[in-house]
């Protein structure tokens, strides 16, 4: 899982370095993978480790201020005083908006969604940014907040995003 989550990284840092004719525009579609770590918080923060997530997701901008995005997150926490842990993976599907012009050098966003988890529904709210390293790459720092069927926590990663 590891080679290949290395080999997704090169391929995309590859297609970003493409340069793009001057009069092609961009599809409205990008895609993306994170690393995470997720930060038990509430009752349950006394007896579950921190965690190590990983997610892939895509997003298709309805509006140049608006998309809907789906994708996939798998996180891994430990418990306490065991050499037992758990996994919490699933779904996402929500919308994220801009918070701002885009004039200066990163796009700050928000984002809300349902999270389908093991079964469960619950729910994700975040705040991110795209800070552009190439003509179609970007890096994104994200903070998320989740709660699943009363396991909360705090997810907190960067991603690289590939625009099409």
């Amino acid at each position: 899982m590891k080679k290949a989550f290395a080999g997704l990284l090169v391929a995309l840092a590859l297609a970003a370095g493409t340069g793009r004719a001057a009069a092609q525009g961009t599809l409205p579609l990008s895609f993306g993978v994170r690393i995470d770590a997720g930060i038990p918080v509430g009752d349950d923060a006394d007896g579950v480790d921190t965690g190590f997530g990983w997610g892939v997701e895509a997003a298709f901008d309805l509006t140049p201020t608006f998309a809907i995005y789906g994708g996939f997150s798998q996180f891994t926490f430990g418990i306490d005083d065991s050499e037992a842990d758990f996994d919490e993976d699933g779904f996402e599907l929500g919308g994220r908006v801009l918070l701002g012009t885009g004039g200066a050098v990163w796009t700050p966003f928000g984002q809300f969604g349902a999270v389908f988890h093991e079964g469960e529904v619950g729910f994700e709210a975040g705040l991110g940014a795209d800070y552009p390293v190439g003509n179609a790459l970007s890096l994104t720092p994200l903070v998320r907040y989740r709660n699943i069927d009363s396991f909360q926590y705090v997810a907190i990663g960067v991603g690289l995003n590939l625009r099409l």
